[in-house]
């Protein structure tokens, strides 16, 4: 039985990559973990964001940072509630975690606590540039897990 270990973030959540995990889970009679990463940069930078474009002014309260990281995590908690009803649609094993952090991070960290034989992650479009200067998390996942990562590139 494999364990296919799903990534997931609010930029990395491709109905296409969970279409994928399942249709490997069901295909080697394994189990899916999702793994939902919210990821704490993004929301710094929709915060950072809101006051350079002056939707909100001076320095945002510490409330208003609070309440989106509740609602990143809200937003993730159905997200992995429609997975997992999916999963059970189509009678596959399926556990979900959440976690707050880095996605690079986080995933290593749950790497070596699950030890998936497959990974799945969803590649966002950005330019050879972007990549260049601000890395790549799946250059970088690939090149520090000992398992398989199934790459499906963003819609």
């Amino acid at each position: 039985m494999k364990k296919i270990l799903l990534i997931l973030s609010f930029l990395r959540n491709s109905p296409r990559s969970v279409d994928e995990a399942i249709r490997l889970t069901i295909e080697n009679h394994g189990e899916l973990v999702v793994f939902f990463v919210l990821d704490i940069d993004f929301a710094d930078r929709i915060v950072h964001k809101l006051t350079d474009e002056g939707w909100i002014g001076g320095r945002p309260s510490e409330q208003l940072y609070l309440s989106l990281l509740k609602e990143y995590k809200l937003q993730s908690e159905m997200r992995i509630n429609e997975i997992e009803q999916r999963a059970a649609e189509q009678n596959v094993k399926v556990r979900s975690i959440i976690r707050s952090g880095s996605v690079l991070e986080q995933t290593l960290d749950i790497f070596q606590q699950e030890a998936p034989d497959l990974i799945v992650i969803n590649r966002r479009q950005r330019s050879n540039l972007s990549r260049l200067i601000f890395g790549s998390v799946v250059k970088a996942l690939e090149r520090q897990v000992s398992c398989e990562v199934k790459i499906i590139d963003a819609d």
